[in-house]
């Protein structure tokens, strides 16, 4: 399932996935679009979630701190959230 939502001027996608044992994982990714194309940086939360609508909330959540507290673009932060990707071309 997935979700999209503007903030900022960034586009913020949270994505998640049903885990064998129950609840749901989740990450997210923040694109920036601009004239020479899209940067986008993804994060994968470390928590589990009872709900998908929880799972979605949280992702959203923080998609919106790392834009209000800078991140750095194209590389995940490890500050409490696991990159999924370090770089995207």
């Amino acid at each position: 399932m997935k979700n999209r939502q503007g903030y900022k001027g960034y586009v913020i996608e949270a994505r998640l996935s049903e885990l064998k044992d129950g609840g749901f994982s989740a990450e997210f990714s923040i694109e920036e679009h601009d004239g020479s194309g899209v940067t986008e940086t993804q994060f994968y939360l470390p928590d589990t979630f009872p709900t998908q609508e929880s799972a979605i909330k949280a992702a959203i959540q923080a998609g919106r701190q790392k834009i209000d507290v800078g991140f750095e673009r194209g590389i995940g932060s490890r500050e409490g959230l696991r990159p999924l990707f370090q770089e995207m071309a």
